[in-house]
């Protein structure tokens, strides 16, 4: 399978098209509100977890295999730190509203 191919290129939009669908119904179902910066952070934390993986198979494909080892361990790295701060961000449900104070 060459990457350079129409159908590569299906699949991985196939891939993503799922994946945001699957964040969209789990959101739903933990009564996370996403509005469209939580969004666009979800998709570059995706491009950098991919760019990790498409890095380091240059680099192998390179004949620089500990090279794309060490690339893909620090983008794993990376990507799970910006990942669970993103989940945080993407939880976190702000103040609850004060209430009302009673005047005498």
């Amino acid at each position: 399978m060459s990457f350079d191919g129409p159908l590569f290129w299906m699949l991985l939009g196939m891939i993503a098209v799922l994946t945001g669908g699957a964040l969209w119904s789990f959101a739903d179902r933990r009564g996370w509100v996403l509005t469209w910066w939580k969004w666009l952070l979800v998709v570059l934390w995706y491009a950098v977890f991919c760019l990790s993986f498409f890095a380091s198979g240059t680099l192998v494909g390179e004949n620089e295999p500990k090279a794309g080892q060490r690339v893909l361990v620090l983008g794993l790295f990376v990507s799970l730190v910006l990942g669970v701060g993103l989940v945080r961000v993407l939880a976190h449900r702000g103040k609850a509203p004060a209430p009302p104070v009673e005047e005498a």
